[in-house]
């Protein structure tokens, strides 16, 4: 049985608009002399420029089908790119086997996500932690308003389902790290609620409340809610929740505690 490729999350307007847009015929006229004199990066990230100057594309590079180039859009989808710069898929690479489907990333990215986020300060995240031993630890990228990352926040301990107890991301030794990711960009009130929550003398308390719509006091100060939101666009986040995991892979969306915690074999 095919399983669904969709991803449970609350997607950014921006992303949709991205796909939208990018999709419009474009006219490229490369003459076979000046492609000799460039690389096939340099060709790709031009023709990518011309037609859309006002998107900071990320740098070309080989993707992991035979062929084609891929550049990240912050904010938005992979392109996959052909060598001349004169077409591209936007999407996900996805391996076939006798299993089913399975979704494919690229080593190299799945490496520089791990490297960005150790590299970030533990005090910039606002964390929520085991109250025994910590047995992983998962950034989320995350939005107030978002259903889906409520939900995930909903469950940061034990909840209720099905008329069951059952155990949350905390109580099963799952550590959350929240990064900013505010949908609507920045400036927005998304924005600003994030930032309210940034600045507030207890920010996990203000987290819980803004989640639950509850109201705290708007407050601004120092925060990284533009550099975060800025880094989750470099690292591929195009809608939030978006989970990263300790070996580096994304999670596009909300998973529930227990099968988090089975993902991460612990």
């Amino acid at each position: 049985m095919i399983k669904t490729l969709k991803a449970l999350g609350c997607v950014t307007f921006t992303g949709f608009l991205l796909v939208a847009s990018l999709s419009a015929p474009h006219a490229f006229s490369q003459s076979g002399d000046l492609l000799k004199r460039k690389s096939v990066e340099d060709t790709i990230l031009e023709n990518l420029r011309k037609a859309r100057p006002d998107i900071n594309f990320g740098q070309p590079r080989p993707s992991v089908i035979k062929g084609l180039y891929q550049v990240q859009v912050p904010g938005g989808p992979v392109l996959f790119v052909t060598p001349e710069g004169d077409k591209f898929i936007a999407g996900e690479i996805f391996g076939i086997d006798s299993t089913g489907f399975s979704k494919i990333e690229d080593p190299y990215v799945v490496e520089e996500r791990k490297k960005a986020l150790a590299s970030l300060d533990g005090k910039s995240s606002i964390n929520f932690k085991p109250k025994g031993k910590t047995k992983a630890v998962v950034y989320v990228f995350t939005d107030i308003d978002c259903g889906y990352c409520r939900k995930l926040h909903s469950q940061m301990h034990a909840y209720e389902e099905g008329g069951q107890t059952k155990p949350g991301y905390n109580d099963l030794g799952i550590e959350i790290r929240y990064l900013a990711y505010p949908r609507a960009g920045i400036p927005s009130p998304s924005a600003d609620k994030l930032i309210s929550t940034w600045c507030a003398k207890d920010k996990q308390d203000a987290m819980t409340k803004l989640k639950s719509d509850q109201s705290v006091p708007s407050a601004t100060c120092e925060n990284p809610v533009a550099a975060q939101f800025q880094l989750g666009g470099q690292l591929g986040v195009s809608g939030t929740p978006a989970l990263f995991l300790p070996d580096g892979k994304l999670v596009p969306g909300y998973m529930p505690p227990e099968d988090l915690a089975k993902n991460l074999g612990i």
